[in-house]
């Protein structure tokens, strides 16, 4: 498990360039900070520039998508042209989306228009080779919300589970927060089941603000959160 672990934590690189947390000027204080810098120290996430972290800045689905995937062990595959939404060569989480589409990963709520069809043919030897072609557009450039974030990370964590671990799961647990009606009908589940595991937690003021945007400091301690569950 600690192979694993630490083939993970080299393998990820959340949300650009190349610095330690040490350099990074603008998280003193932050309550993220000793989160931030440990993960930094050990090459789980980057800053912005080589001095700022930009902790408050936002995340977009496809950068959560490659955090989340990654730190549950989850590999890419090959990008198919043409047949994965709205994903094409140039976009550098073709592979993730991929392999995540292929894996039933993504909620089909997060995905405009979703669609996926089935083309089968028969090969010379009488097998029958079929493949998915998705449909819709997933915008990975869009900021994450926070129901999406914790329904992502949740999803990612149970595929990790084998039939040995998937005992460690716990039940969802009831919600306390304050806008519990807020949250959308296809991610309430989800985010049950991630306040259980305890990735995720409410605001300051007991809501948990389903539709607001997700942080980099929130991420990273999810992130955190996972990584810590996962090694147990």
């Amino acid at each position: 498990m600690k192979k694993i672990i630490t083939a993970v934590i080299l393998s990820i690189y959340a949300l650009s360039s190349t610095a330690y947390a040490a350099e990074f000027t603008d998280i003193s204080g932050h309550w993220a900070e000793q989160t931030i810098i440990s993960l930094a120290d050990k090459g789980v996430v980057n800053g912005i520039t080589a001095e700022t972290f930009k902790p408050e800045g936002t995340v977009t689905r496809a950068e959560f998508l490659k955090m989340s995937m990654e730190a549950a062990g989850i590999e890419t595959v090959e990008l198919r042209r043409s047949e994965c939404l709205d994903a094409n060569s140039k976009d550098w989480f073709g592979g993730y989306l991929q392999s995540a589409l292929d894996k039933g990963l993504i909620p089909s709520d997060m995905i405009s228009n979703y669609s996926v069809d089935v083309v089968s043919k028969e090969n010379s030897d009488g097998t029958i080779t079929s493949k998915a072609i998705y449909n819709g557009a997933f915008t990975g450039n869009l900021p994450i919300t926070r129901e999406e974030m914790a329904s992502l990370v949740q999803i990612m964590y149970q595929y990790s589970l084998n039939a040995s671990t998937m005992k460690d799961l716990t039940e969802a647990a009831d919600l306390e927060f304050t806008d519990n009606d807020s949250i959308s009908s296809w991610a309430f589940s989800y985010v049950r089941l991630a306040y259980a595991q305890g990735f995720i937690e409410g605001m300051d003021d007991g809501s948990f603000s389903p539709k607001a945007t997700a942080t980099r400091a929130q991420a990273a301690v999810i992130i955190s959160r996972v990584l810590e569950k996962i090694g147990e």
